[in-house]
């Protein structure tokens, strides 16, 4: 008798929760516990600890994504509303670690929520209006981080992106001109053959922090399109030359010997994930070389340009 009463309450659960609309697709939506402050240890300081400390923010990240590729946009709004709420990610960080992940995290909400339809923005307006204040203080201390504001090098352009994708979404001209002025510190340090010299100075990680430097240069330079701003021509179109270095070792990674004799040593994500930026590339230059390295490849995931880089910025390649 027990068991069967067990049995009708569980069936009379399920039918409930059916009549909800109760589906795994709404438990995926549920907003995890925000986190007040990111702040990691250094990625090469303790690479197990770091992992452990970032984890939490990464799975939120992943569900949000995944939401947007899937154009759940009411999952996407729900989650960033209710981090939005709690003003995640703007407490104190005590290390440098965590203001590299707060821009890349914020630079991930701000893409995303420039592929929310139009209607779907007008909709949820309500949603909108306490989310895009939450990110503007995001790009606000980005912009403001000596960490990152000393260092001259690729993180400083992925503070860039941040600030142009964030200004682009919250219509702040201020935040999109300090992005740009970011942008362009970087594209003006692109030599004539398309090397970093600060990046040089990384000795066996040269070649893969030249390609993570190029990611958020190509991306600020597709926004800043939208402002009638084209940085692909300027410094005499340096971002195209560091496109061509990083093209040239995909294709032959001995080539990059040109820039620096040091034997290069590649993440197994340098070569993949990170040529991410080569989908928006492609569909603006229709450069010849990238459709077979691209096509292998996808589809590009990176959870700092809003998950399915693919999705949101491919063309179909030539058959």
């Amino acid at each position: 008798m027990h068991n069967r009463i067990i049995q009708l309450l569980s069936a009379v659960s399920v039918t409930m929760l059916m009549g909800l609309g109760i589906n795994h697709a709404v438990a995926a939506c549920a907003v995890p516990e925000p986190l007040k402050s990111i702040d990691p240890v250094g990625f090469y300081d303790d690479p197990a600890a770091y992992a452990q400390a970032v984890k939490p923010m990464r799975d939120y990240i992943y569900r949000l994504n995944k939401a947007a590729e899937s154009n759940q946009w009411t999952c996407v709004l729900t989650l960033l509303e209710g981090w939005a709420r709690a003003d995640s990610l703007l407490g104190p960080i005590s290390g440098y670690q965590g203001y590299y992940e707060r821009s890349w995290a914020g630079t991930d909400f701000a893409l995303v929520l420039l592929r929310l339809p139009k209607e779907v923005g007008e909709a949820n307006a309500d949603q909108l209006r306490v989310i895009t204040p939450w990110l503007t203080r995001i790009a606000i201390a980005t912009r403001d981080a000596d960490a990152i504001n000393h260092l001259h090098n690729n993180l400083v352009y992925w503070a860039g992106l941040n600030l142009v994708a964030i200004g682009t979404l919250a219509h702040r001209q201020d935040l999109i001109d300090a992005g740009l002025a970011r942008a362009r510190e970087g594209i003006h340090d692109i030599g004539l053959h398309g090397e970093l010299e600060r990046e040089i100075k990384r000795g066996d990680r040269a070649l893969h922090y030249h390609t993570f430097a190029l990611i958020p240069l190509v991306f600020t330079a597709e926004l800043a399109e939208r402002q009638g701003v084209n940085l692909y021509q300027e410094n005499h179109g340096a971002i195209g030359r560091l496109a061509n270095l990083v093209i040239k070792a995909v294709q032959n990674p001995d080539s990059f010997a040109e820039i620096t004799p040091v034997k290069q040593n590649l993440f197994p994500w340098t070569f993949q994930d990170e040529l991410s930026w080569m989908e928006p590339y492609y569909a603006r230059t229709r450069d010849s070389r990238l459709p077979g390295l691209i096509a292998p490849r996808r589809q590009f995931h990176e959870w700092r340009l809003g998950g399915n880089v693919t999705v949101a910025w491919g063309v179909a390649l030539p058959q």
